[in-house]
């Protein structure tokens, strides 16, 4: 079929397609930054509306309920993270331990940056709502699980051939964690600097069980 003879109607629905998702997405970004600074409870649907630029009637077409959006949000949360993770610079060291210390290092420098927004979506909704909200404490978590799964190949990786055994599961927990706290301690005390501090510990406290050298005595054989 040549392009001249496309029915109309398929043009349409391509655009009307587009424009829907971009509608979606102005949501889904709207509200993620609004939970961020404001909280889920205090973040209202007639707030997201306003930010995003999105009339009411069309929120209800994508999403049914507040809570509907809040677990998309999180669902992007979760991508975006993977997708940010999968691009950073520390991917590209050919040594395991540089890697896991190149990946502490990459997110500590993020919350250098002052123009970064210091808030998780994933800790943010599970400090509110973990009591009250099941389906978004589930979203939360699963968004929490991933980052210790990711994070933990990468110990995994690292630690092949070490002495002694390494609990990777933990440590990766325990870097999800010290960041989780940092966030709260810097929300407290508007102390960014309270960031750099807790992770730069937790980096040199898991360094410790990272062996040393193994790419040397790779290519040495």
């Amino acid at each position: 079929m040549g392009l001249t003879n496309i029915p109309v109607s398929w043009y349409f629905y391509g655009v009307v397609q587009e424009r829907a998702a971009a509608t979606r997405h102005k949501l889904i970004l709207a509200a993620t930054e609004l939970i961020r600074r404001k909280g889920y409870i205090a973040t209202t649907i007639d707030h997201i509306c306003e930010h995003s630029g999105v009339t009411k009637g069309a929120f209800f077409h994508h999403f049914k309920t507040k809570e509907e959006l809040a677990e998309a949000c999180l669902a992007e949360w979760d991508r975006m993270a993977a997708a940010m993770e999968e691009g950073a610079p520390f991917q590209r060291a050919a040594d395991p331990r540089r890697r896991v210390l190149g990946y502490m290092e990459f997110f500590t420098g993020v919350f250098d940056d002052p123009k970064i927004l210091k808030s998780c979506l994933a800790g943010t909704t599970a400090q509110e709502v973990a009591d009250t909200n099941p389906p978004l404490r589930r979203a939360a978590n699963v968004c929490f699980r991933n980052a210790e799964k990711r994070f933990q190949a990468l110990l995994d990786d690292a630690c092949k051939g070490a002495r002694r055994p390494v609990d990777t599961a933990s440590l990766a927990a325990l870097w999800i964690a010290a960041v989780q706290g940092s966030l709260i301690l810097f929300k407290a005390s508007q102390d960014a600097s309270v960031i750099r501090r807790n992770l730069e510990h937790v980096k040199q406290y898991i360094a410790g069980f990272l062996p040393r050298g193994r790419l040397r005595k790779s290519s040495n054989r």
